[in-house]
């Protein structure tokens, strides 16, 4: 285990807490500065400077995170990828990012990629993090984050959650995403303790939660289902859940909510260094579908109101990316004039509120009608029985589309058609339901909808 984040050049500065590593020792802080000391020496001695970009696998974890430590300190870029990537995969990040090196955790070395050259610049500005999006529904982009853009989230993102000195974090998401490896600068700006977990296993995360004095915890909804369908009792310790990295059904919040969890629904994206809205603490009543909260401090976004048609969100602020990767990570790529424009529909609703309505890219073509398939399954997840559900388009030849809804939950395909009926219009209907004993889910935890796509093409169960 590790003591936590110790970023002792500016812009950084932390107090020091303790990252667990669940198996493991505690490193204490004496252990921690020794280790990281050491790392930042190997991996000076192997020729890496400042302004040069690290891939590095995202397990074993606690090796990155000393990593995340050792990078900022240089002032080099990190770039995390899933472990087990394939060569030519890795070859092609390198390739697309200017990534000069790759490290071997096993041996400790550093091996050239053959990519980009020697960078100089202000460290203020350099890239501090390469991360790809997710890739829940497409091919992925890799995003370029300055140190600033770190720094003004995890200190907004802190604000806005509370977390502080003392505070335990547990994560569960990977650290090649972006909802992972950033949890580590925001304990490390806070000098808050993180409690690593090396991917999500309900009944590993439900025993620490049980066991240690967790305040914060960061899920996407499919992982707070099944937390909720372990024990839906309220951890003794926990002040912030935080839910986002997709939409999330009200039908899921509520029953949280019923049974105490304290719920923070977030809305964010790679693309701004994690999150740009989230609520505070609900209670009573799960909100209206889609509404994420207000704004954190420092994001602009360009959206209407509520009244009006919804729009492609566009965003500005210290927050958004320098731009997506390039072999020479010249900044702006994506960006026009410093906005970013997402594939989200959004407005904003009275209060301030941001209301996130789905992506523009999963409206389908149905007998001329444009349907939502975020809004036929916020309209499923309210049927009894229902646990999880996604809904996918296939192409059809008379209507342009029809859609097939892949569930899991104890209603039957049936009954839960003819519920559809009075509630859904023609064109929203799901034309097939699949009862399946589990949804596949990618390795950030959403759900596999290209796998799922595939289920609903060939039938299978």
């Amino acid at each position: 285990m590790i003591a936590v984040p110790d970023f002792t050049d500016a812009p950084w500065r932390s107090r020091p807490g303790i990252a667990f590593l669940r198996g493991a020792d505690v490193w204490d802080n004496h252990e921690r500065s020794l280790r990281l000391a050491r790392r930042v020496d190997t991996l000076r001695a192997q020729g890496l400077g400042a302004n040069q970009a690290v891939l590095a696998p995202d397990s074993p974890g606690l090796d990155l995170l000393l990593m995340q430590l050792a990078l900022a300190r240089i002032g080099a870029a990190l770039f995390p990828y899933r472990t087990g990537t394939a060569e030519t995969e890795w070859r092609t990040l390198a390739g697309m990012t200017g990534a000069e090196w790759r490290w071997h955790p096993d041996s400790e070395r550093l091996f050239p990629t053959g990519c980009g050259t020697a960078r100089t610049g202000d460290a203020a500005d350099a890239i501090a993090l390469l991360i790809k999006t997710s890739g829940s529904s497409g091919s992925p982009k890799v995003a370029m984050l300055t140190a600033d853009n770190l720094l003004a989230s995890a200190l907004a993102v802190n604000a806005r959650l509370g977390l502080a000195p003392g505070d335990l974090w547990l994560t569960c998401l990977r650290l090649s995403h972006v909802g992972g490896i950033s949890i580590g600068y925001r304990c490390a700006l806070a000098g808050a303790t993180l409690l690593l977990h090396e991917g999500f296993a309900a009944p590993a995360v439900m025993a620490d939660l049980r066991a240690r004095p967790v305040t914060h915890l960061s899920l996407v909804p499919p992982m707070l289902a099944r937390l909720l369908d372990l024990d839906p009792t309220p951890p003794p310790h926990l002040r912030v859940l935080l839910v986002g990295g997709q939409a999330t059904s009200r039908s899921l919040v509520q029953r949280a909510l019923d049974a105490g969890w304290p719920i923070h629904l977030t809305y964010g994206m790679t693309e701004t260094a994690t999150q740009i809205a989230t609520t505070e603490r609900l209670t009573g009543t799960a909100p209206e579908s889609g509404l994420v909260g207000r704004l954190l401090p420092g994001i602009q976004v360009a959206a209407p109101g509520c009244a009006s048609r919804p729009a492609r969100l566009r965003i500005y602020g210290a927050m958004v990316m320098a731009g997506y990767a390039n072999p020479s990570r010249d900044p702006g790529q994506g960006l026009e004039d410093g906005w970013f424009e997402t594939a989200d529909l959004a407005c904003l609703a009275d209060d301030g509120q941001l209301k996130v309505l789905g992506r523009a890219d999963d409206l389908r073509v149905i007998g001329g009608n444009n349907v939502s398939l975020a809004r036929v399954e916020a309209v499923l997840h309210e049927a009894a029985g229902i646990r999880e559900v996604v809904v996918v388009g296939l192409d059809d030849d008379i209507w342009g589309h029809r859609l097939v809804a892949l569930y899991r939950g104890e209603i039957d395909e049936s009954s839960l058609e003819n519920w559809c009926v009075r509630r859904l219009s023609g064109p929203e209907r799901p034309r097939e339901f699949r009862r399946l004993a589990r949804l596949p889910l990618l390795p950030s935890g959403k759900y596999d909808r290209l796998q799922l796509e595939s289920i609903a093409c060939q039938g299978l169960i």
